[in-house]
């Protein structure tokens, strides 16, 4: 393994276990005392408990998220001086028109599986779901405060923040030093098991799980190929946004016509994003990525040993601007002290 690609690897793996080692320290320092609202939540739930929940959910998720983006902006800025278009926050050179159609688009290829499985979940229960997931389908939609609270938990604040992370800072990183194909596989792998709620043994989740694998090579490759972070935004939103199951029935429906009518060119983009791509690396990236998601789930000691692996990548990619054979002459060392 290449220098250049060790410290790809250990940036983005270090900052994802070391990420909610900050957003703790953030917590302590301000003296936040935030709360998970979906723990609690019951179909009974209030309209003045909606609003209040929203607030709490949506100050857990930019906590969360702080703890990620602490490291990662200062560490783009100083190793490579790019601003936001380096995560994707730019059009690229494309109308927002086109950006639109194509998020569209891709939401047509990846997304019909999984609304069909949640459209056949509700017609016929494939298995148990998480406890706030069962409420949320059963309790009122018509008030604005559902809406509000939906929007910050899946389709407007989440889906936008998750595709700023794992697309346009985790998968960018890796492409840049392993190539797109890689990258892809590793922090599709990343994505999925990072969704606990999907790994439980049912028949549900058994479903949901290649969907959502699915949905997140979408998201990918439509990334990989515009550069612009906004179609996969658009994606991912129509995905989580709630229907009750008429328009569930509609979309899926809807979803099937699209993917019909854009998957040739789908597969044409496919495989000119996976062109060179090392079948052994994306395997190998892909089974790292699964495996580690895992791992830091069941072993919270592994934020300490993030912050080190974000250390060690920081030390690496400073010598590699020095030169090539500082930088070999530390992982050189790096190899020898593991032994």
């Amino acid at each position: 393994m290449s220098t250049r690609r060790l410290a790809a690897l250990l940036e983005v793996f270090g900052v994802y276990v070391a990420g909610p080692l900050l957003s703790t320290s953030v917590v302590r320092l301000f003296g936040l005392h935030l709360t998970n609202p979906l723990v609690g939540f019951n179909v009974n739930v209030t309209d003045a408990e909606l609003v209040a929940d929203t607030w709490q959910l949506f100050m857990l998720l930019a906590v969360q998220y702080s703890g990620w983006f602490l490291l990662i902006i200062p560490i783009n800025y100083w190793h490579r001086r790019r601003g936001p278009a380096a995560y994707g926050l730019t059009r690229a050179g494309h109308s927002w028109t086109s950006l639109l159609i194509v998020g569209c688009a891709t939401a047509a290829v990846s997304l019909w599986f999984t609304l069909g499985i949640d459209f056949i979940n509700v017609l016929y229960p494939l298995g148990d779901t998480a406890p706030w997931r069962q409420a949320l389908f059963e309790t009122s939609w018509r008030r604005w405060q559902f809406w509000l609270f939906t929007g910050v938990m899946s389709w407007g604040f989440v889906a936008a923040i998750e595709e700023l992370f794992f697309r346009g800072y985790c998968q960018r990183r890796l492409a840049e030093d392993w190539g797109d194909g890689p990258a892809i596989v590793a922090v599709t792998c990343l994505f999925i098991f990072a969704h606990t709620q999907y790994l439980t043994l049912n028949a549900y989740n058994g479903a949901k799980l290649p969907s959502l694998a699915m949905a997140a090579i979408g998201s990918a490759v439509v990334f990989a190929w515009t550069r612009s972070i906004v179609p996969s935004m658009v994606s991912h939103a129509i995905g989580n946004v709630p229907m009750t199951p008429f328009w569930q029935g509609v979309m899926v429906l809807v979803m099937l016509a699209g993917a019909l009518l854009f998957t040739r060119r789908a597969v044409t983009t496919v495989k000119q994003v996976f062109s060179g791509a090392s079948v052994s690396a994306c395997i190998a990236l892909g089974v790292f990525g699964a495996g580690y998601a895992m791992t830091a789930e069941r072993f919270r000691q592994l934020n300490l040993i993030g912050l080190g692996m974000v250390l060690v990548a920081i030390v690496l990619e400073r010598r590699m601007r020095e030169g090539p054979s500082s930088a070999d002459g530390v992982a050189l060392a790096a190899t020898r002290s593991a032994r």
